[in-house]
């Protein structure tokens, strides 16, 4: 599946490929290092470090995701200001600076479906 021109993918295509997130947290340890880079600079994080330190701070991250994906489940995104809203897409990794209120939203339900469903396997 591709993805091209910056387009968010919709949850089904992202469910459709499942499989290459299953694991322990996304098996970090298997991805080269190119890729680790690329996925923390996705998540807005440093990745000029070496790679060890670059896996330990994507793992951290993931983890600190998935506790906040369950507590957004279970208090709902309703609870949240725009702000917080915002601070949630970030992040998880999306510019929410030229998106609504309601785009955000949309987004992180997208988001929260995905993480439960991938949890959930």
């Amino acid at each position: 599946f591709q993805v091209q021109g910056g387009a968010r993918p919709q949850l089904g295509q992202l469910l459709a490929v499942r499989s290459l997130f299953s694991g322990s947290l996304l098996a970090l340890n298997r991805l080269q290092v190119d890729h680790v880079r690329a996925l923390s600079q996705v998540l807005f994080l440093t990745p000029h470090l070496p790679a060890f330190f670059l896996r330990h701070r994507l793992r951290s991250h993931l983890l600190e995701i998935q506790h906040l994906d369950r507590a957004l489940l279970h208090l709902g995104l309703g609870q949240l200001s725009e702000e917080e809203l915002r601070a949630a897409c970030y992040l998880r990794g999306l510019n929410s600076t030229h998106l609504g209120r309601a785009e955000c939203r949309a987004w992180l339900e997208q988001w929260l479906g995905l993480s439960c469903e991938l949890q959930g396997t």
